[in-house]
């Protein structure tokens, strides 16, 4: 699954790219940047979630999700934050574009993973 994630991240970015790359570096570099940052903070949920046991109660696993989406908006929010103050000839636009698609493109990722359920012996609906 989470190998699923960060190839989907990947393909949206590099699709990104190729097609920005007519419309100046300044786009490309800004698009490019917004979907790194993505890439980073929703990489990092997605270890969170699914590198860990699958052996876990309820609430110890709701608490790994809580736990990996506080820390991907912290990651995202320091890093557009240090994009902002460091970057003169950022554009806005395509900064939020890269950033809106890898994040959509992870969600989809993990959104449309089929999960095969063990059958239950014995319980007969």
């Amino acid at each position: 699954m989470l190998r699923r994630v960060l190839v989907a991240q990947c393909g949206v970015t590099a699709l990104l790219a190729l097609a920005l790359w007519l419309f100046g570096p300044n786009l490309l570099h800004s698009a490019l940047l917004g979907a790194g940052i993505g890439v980073a903070g929703n990489g990092y949920a997605a270890w969170r979630v699914f590198a860990g046991s699958r052996s876990k109660n309820g609430s110890v696993a709701m608490f790994e999700l809580y736990r990996a989406e506080f820390g991907k908006l912290v990651i995202i929010g320091v890093l557009c934050g240090c994009a902002f103050i460091a970057l003169e000839d950022l554009n806005f636009a395509a900064f939020l574009g890269g950033l809106v698609s890898v994040t959509l493109a992870s969600v989809v990722a993990a959104a449309t993973h089929t999960v095969e359920l063990p059958e239950q012996v014995g319980r007969q609906i």
